[in-house]
């Protein structure tokens, strides 16, 4: 299934719900997505396809068809919506199956087209929540625009800039995280500048006096200054590290005991020895 997560939404006919639920899970992307039915019909239910075309989604192109019991041990996820449909679980599946018992409006005397849309409403936000699930939750775009440096590590010749190197060790620590994060040099891309609309604007008004700029999803969150380490965390979403100096025996809960969110050589403080590194010394 090419490496991404799959789902197969089911129901008895698949010519609505079922379909309803692949078309937006399609056009969220990023999942492998199959519909099928216990008993299926003949033809896909045309008020669904207008009411999921509205949502700019689709359905062109699909027909009901049998679910198989190959796809059901195939994929992820199978949800099944609605009580009518029952999927009995396989031997050998990978994923699990779940029911949703969606939104019924004509047991609110509501028909045609205006159930329909209650009807794709309720899928839609399901369908939204599964997406999340199974990608897991999207992390924020840092992006950090730079003044003309020689180089940014911080180490140029025998000259040294304790926060660039700070920022650059920051920045690496990050992207071993698996945030998506990336620097801009002014000096060796000044591309990336003027193809940003953002940092375009700002260096226009700011001029690079201004630098740096920060960016999390082309929103500015800090200009003329490096962010450190726990700012850096929170704009990119990473949950607060645990087991710090509460529960470091050889910590007194400040900065100056030596306590410190990554384990790295115990020598490097004086609170450490080499046997106590992995109760949170650095």
């Amino acid at each position: 299934m090419s490496g991404q997560p799959s789902v197969l939404f089911v129901c008895v006919k698949n010519g609505g719900k079922s379909q309803i639920a692949a078309a937006l899970m399609r056009k969220l992307g990023g999942v492998s997505v199959s519909s099928a039915g216990t008993k299926p019909g003949s033809a896909l239910n045309e008020e669904a396809a207008m009411a999921v075309a509205e949502r700019g989604a689709s359905m062109a192109g699909e027909m009901p068809r049998l679910i198989n019991a190959e796809e059901v041990a195939g994929v992820d996820r199978v949800v099944v919506l609605g009580a009518e449909a029952v999927v009995e679980p396989v031997a050998g599946m990978r994923g699990r199956i779940e029911t949703w018992i969606t939104d019924e409006p004509s047991q609110r005397g509501i028909e045609g087209m205006e159930r329909m849309r209650l009807v794709v409403a309720d899928i839609a936000a399901r369908v939204e929540t599964l997406h999340d699930e199974l990608l897991g939750p999207a992390t924020p775009q840092i992006r950090v625009f730079e003044p003309a440096l020689c180089c940014n590590t911080g180490v140029c010749g025998t000259d040294v800039d304790e926060a660039l190197v700070t920022f650059t060790a920051d920045l690496d620590y990050l992207k071993a995280q698996g945030v998506d994060i990336a620097r801009h040099n002014l000096a060796n891309d000044p591309t990336a500048f003027a193809e940003n609309p953002v940092a375009s604007d700002f260096l226009r008004v700011a001029g690079s006096a201004g630098l740096p700029l920060v960016l999390v999803d082309q929103v500015t969150v800090a200009t003329g200054r490096y962010p450190d380490r726990d700012e850096l965390r929170r704009l990119a979403g990473l949950a607060d590290d645990l087991g710090l100096a509460a529960d470091n025996p050889c910590c007194e809960g400040t900065e100056a005991a030596g306590c410190c969110p990554e384990p790295v050589a115990p020598q490097q403080t004086a609170c450490c020895t080499p046997t106590s590194a992995a109760t949170g010394c650095c």
